[in-house]
């Protein structure tokens, strides 16, 4: 659990989908003798997008498939995640497949690859899942809420300022300053943990992804 605890809160500094798959490999699934991490999305036209990887020598990462291309697929990833496998490894449980999930709905996969066969597969998976879990919530927040918060601001003519607390535009004109997570934690009097959580919400409300872009736009709507 410690483990699944730092990897969350490492999620707060908006990590890309590369560096995620890397840390898996590197880090999380290490012990288990994983080689390779996949993270695809599926977007509402039903194409297949890789968001990034590590490890695997297509370099097939940021590249987007239509369906009916990658629905043709007969290789093990595709054949897991068209159903036409009973579970979610491989026959040779060298390659583990789990779905990410938005609102229930499959959003996207984590594809796991193993240098050897695995062998307590139960185990493995159910550590990857508590993982997987973490990645489909990081990147629903990360695709979705930035999407339709951008469209309420333009059918609204709102500046976003309506939006942030008094406490998040004291956060957000820290960040135009140039000062750290600790810092504000200091001056302010909130914990660091507060501060994260309420600029991952400073994110939200302006549509943004991080600390740079949530300065330039607080500067150009005059939020500050």
């Amino acid at each position: 659990m410690h483990d699944i605890r730092t990897f969350i809160e490492w999620l707060s500094y908006h990590p890309t989908s590369d560096e995620i798959a890397r840390s898996m490999v590197m880090e999380h699934m290490a012990p288990f003798g994983a080689c390779c991490a996949r993270i695809g999305r599926l977007h509402p036209n039903d194409s297949l997008e890789f968001l990034g990887e590590y490890g695997f020598d297509a370099g097939k990462a940021k590249q987007i498939f239509p369906s009916d291309v990658w629905r043709s697929w007969d290789h093990d990833e595709a054949l897991i995640a068209l159903g036409k496998s009973a579970e979610a490894w491989n026959p040779s449980k060298q390659l583990l497949m789990i779905q990410l999930r938005e609102r229930g709905a499959v959003h996207g996969y984590l594809v796991l690859r193993f240098l050897e066969p695995v062998a307590s597969p139960e185990r493995v998976e159910e550590v990857a899942r508590n993982y997987a879990v973490a990645i489909s919530l990081y990147l629903s927040l990360l695709h979705e809420p930035a999407k339709s918060t951008s469209r309420l601001v333009v059918e609204r003519g709102d500046t976003g300022s309506e939006q942030l607390s008094t406490r998040q535009i004291s956060i957000l004109r820290g960040m135009v300053e140039g000062k750290t997570n600790h810092e504000l934690a200091n001056e302010l009097g909130f914990s660091v943990s507060t501060i994260r959580h309420e600029t991952m919400r400073i994110y939200q409300a302006l549509a943004v992804s991080d600390r740079k872009e949530a300065a330039k736009k607080a500067l150009s709507l005059a939020l500050i």
